[in-house]
C-alpha cells in the first residue's frame, strides 16, 4: 500500500513563495512555513512575496478586508503596464523586472506587482524576477531593513542596478561595433548594431516609465494624501533613474548614428564597385561593337584575306579603348 501524500504546508497552499518578518531593528527572519503570516504585525513588519500563478493566491488576495478594491484589482489582473497609485495609507503598483535566467542574463522582462503599507510590503509575481531574488539573498545574508518602504526602495535598487549593468554591456557593445565600422570591417556589425537598439528601446521604455511614474508621484499635488516616506523614496529614487535614463538615450543615439554611418560607408562602397563597373563597361563597348561588327561574316570587311587581319582588328580594339579612356578623361569623368 502506497504511503499518502503529504499535504502541503500552509503557505504553499495559499500561494506564498516566502514570507518575512521584520523585528523592531530590521532584523529579518523567514516565517514558518506552516503558518500563514499576519498582515498587520503588533511591531516591526511584514514582507509577503505571492505566486500570481497560483489561483488560491488571487483567492487570498481578495479576501482581505483592509485592501482597496483599486489595488485588489490590480493585483489579481493580468495587466503589465506600469503604474503607480496611492491612498491615504497604502501605495500600489506594477514595475517591470528582469526575468530570472539561471543559465546567463535575461532580456525578458517581468511584472512585479506590490503593495507597500506601513507595517506590510505584499509583492507578487508569475515569473521568476531577478531583483526580488537578489533582495532575498541580501535579507538572507543578514541585510537590515527597518521599514517597508525601505525594502520597497531596497527592491528599486536591484532593478535599476540590473539596468545599469545592461546599459554598460550595451556600451561595451557600441564601442565594438564603433571600432569595426570605423576600420571598415561590416562583417555582423548590421546585426549586432540591430541587438543594440533592440536592447536600448526596452531598457527605454522600461525606465521612462519609471521616470514618468516616481516624478509624478513624487512632484505632482494631486490633493489626495499619500504616506510621505514614500513620497521620501520616489525622491531618491527619481535621481538615479533620471541619470540612467540619460544613458539609455546616449546608447540610442549612438547606435542610431553607427547605423546611420554604416549606410552611408556602405553606399559609397557601392557607389564606387559601381563607377568601376561603368568604366570597365565604357572602355570595353568600343571593342564588343568591333568584334561584334567583324563576325557577321560577310563580304567587304577590310582585312578578310590579310595574313595579319587579326592583329590589325586587336589593334583596333585597343586604340578603341584608349581613344575612350581619353574622351572620358577630358571630360572629367576619370579622374587626372
Amino acid at each position: 500500500m502506497n504511503a499518502p501524500t503529504a499535504l502541503p504546508d500552509a503557505q504553499s497552499r495559499i500561494g506564498i513563495i516566502w514570507a518575512y518578518r521584520f523585528d523592531a531593528e530590521g532584523v529579518p527572519s523567514l516565517i514558518d512555513r506552516d503558518s500563514v503570516p499576519d498582515v498587520a504585525p503588533g511591531a516591526g513588519f511584514v514582507w509577503i512575496h505571492l505566486d500570481l500563478v497560483h489561483s488560491r493566491a488571487k483567492d487570498w488576495i481578495t479576501q482581505q478586508p483592509w485592501l482597496p478594491a483599486a489595488a485588489e484589482d490590480m493585483f489579481v489582473s493580468t495587466e503589465t503596464h506600469q503604474r503607480l497609485e496611492h491612498s491615504a495609507g497604502l501605495v500600489w503598483g506594477v514595475s517591470h523586472d528582469l526575468v530570472r535566467d539561471v543559465a546567463a542574463d535575461s532580456d525578458r522582462v517581468g511584472p512585479l506587482y506590490w503593495i507597500v503599507g506601513e507595517r506590510l510590503l505584499l509583492t507578487g509575481r508569475r515569473e521568476a524576477l531577478q531583483s526580488i531574488r537578489l533582495a532575498a539573498d541580501a535579507l538572507n545574508r543578514g541585510e537590515t531593513i527597518e521599514s517597508p518602504v525601505l525594502l520597497f526602495e531596497f527592491i528599486i535598487e536591484h532593478i535599476i542596478d540590473d539596468v545599469a549593468r545592461a546599459v554598460v554591456r550595451l556600451m561595451d557593445e557600441t564601442d565594438g561595433v564603433e571600432d569595426q565600422v570605423l576600420a571598415d570591417s561590416f562583417d555582423d556589425a548590421p546585426a549586432r548594431v540591430g541587438a543594440v537598439r533592440r536592447m536600448a528601446v526596452r531598457l527605454h521604455r522600461q525606465l521612462g516609465g519609471l521616470l514618468l511614474l516616481f516624478r509624478r508621484f513624487a512632484e505632482t499635488s494631486s490633493g489626495r494624501k499619500s504616506p510621505d516616506e514614500v513620497k521620501a523614496a520616489a525622491t531618491r529614487l527619481l535621481q538615479r533613474i533620471d541619470g540612467l535614463h540619460h544613458d539609455v538615450q546616449s546608447v540610442q543615439d549612438r547606435a542610431r548614428l553607427l547605423q546611420d554611418e554604416m549606410s552611408a560607408r556602405t553606399a559609397s562602397q557601392t557607389n564606387r564597385q559601381l563607377y568601376v563597373l561603368s568604366i570597365l563597361t565604357a572602355l570595353f563597348m568600343p571593342a564588343t561593337f568591333i568584334t561584334g561588327l567583324f563576325g557577321i561574316n560577310v563580304k567587304g570587311l577590310p582585312w578578310m584575306e590579310h595574313d595579319l587581319g587579326a592583329l590589325f582588328v586587336a589593334l583596333t580594339c585597343l586604340g578603341a579603348a584608349l581613344l575612350t579612356l581619353v574622351l572620358l578623361r577630358r571630360r572629367g569623368v576619370i579622374g587626372g
